[in-house]
């Protein structure tokens, strides 16, 4: 088939069928395009974007770090970056998007930037989840080998259990205590085994710093550690998780 006979592709069509964004800014920022993919990620009406800085779509805390690939790439057209940004949507919503941009021409004439933007929202959380999992997987390898010191700890004692009965007893209590210890330090919150008993049982902040003697600020930057530490979301989960982690 000659060239002459090959069909013409139609870009407009292709561009509709995409599932990821497609825009064009001009040299300012202001959206001139933004194909249905984008309209439905931005969660706005594509006219509503035409002239409109695209700083309206970007998360605030994404805006600097965005609106700095912009300027560089306006300085350098010859940048093809790809980087990272949030979009919120009028919900709220918030969407990770992978962005490769580029410069656009007319007529020789540098007239803007334009892209293709990946929503990776599902893969950040994929990734973020797998991160969770393989510290847990971690932990759980940590505490086996606890586990069979202890197990090795109580052979030995076993023998005299009818010989000091109340000596087992406190031998195991320190065992206990030694297991939960080295659990918290592979976690790094050896010292935090008192405010996790703490917030466990329902404590507020300042309650929790009568009891430990430490600021309010410190305790509640403690806490937020610990929450972060043991994946646990929130104080709520927090009882659930270091019962899980053998810290309780």
């Amino acid at each position: 088939m000659s060239t002459s006979e090959r069909p013409a592709l139609d870009y407009q069509d292709l561009l509709a069928r995409l599932a990821d964004v497609v825009y064009a800014v001009d040299v300012e920022g202001r959206f001139t395009y933004v194909n249905p993919a984008g309209a439905r990620i931005f969660g706005r009406q594509a006219e509503e974007l035409m002239g409109r800085h695209f700083s309206v779509v970007v998360d605030p805390d994404s805006l600097p770090d965005t609106a700095e690939h912009f300027r560089l790439g306006m300085e350098d057209p010859q940048r093809n970056p790809f980087f990272e940004t949030r979009i919120r949507r009028p919900d709220g919503q918030v969407r990770e998007l992978e962005v490769h941009a580029g410069s656009m021409y007319r007529d020789g004439e540098l007239i803007g930037r334009q892209g293709v933007g990946r929503d990776i929202t599902e893969l950040r959380r994929l990734q973020e989840e797998l991160a969770e999992k393989t510290s847990r997987l971690a932990l759980l390898d940590d505490q086996q080998r606890a586990a069979m010191d202890v197990y090795r700890r109580l052979n030995l004692m076993a023998g005299q259990v009818a010989i000091d009965p109340a000596r087992v007893e406190r031998a195991l209590e320190a065992v206990e205590g030694s297991f939960r210890l080295e659990t918290a330090r592979s976690l790094g919150l050896h010292e935090d085994l008192e405010i996790i008993r703490l917030v466990a049982d329902g404590y507020s902040n300042q309650e929790i710093s009568d009891r430990v003697h430490l600021s309010v600020h410190t305790v509640k930057d403690r806490v937020s550690r610990i929450v972060t530490k043991l994946g646990a979301r929130s104080r709520a989960g927090v009882a659930v998780r270091a019962t899980e982690a053998g810290l309780l």
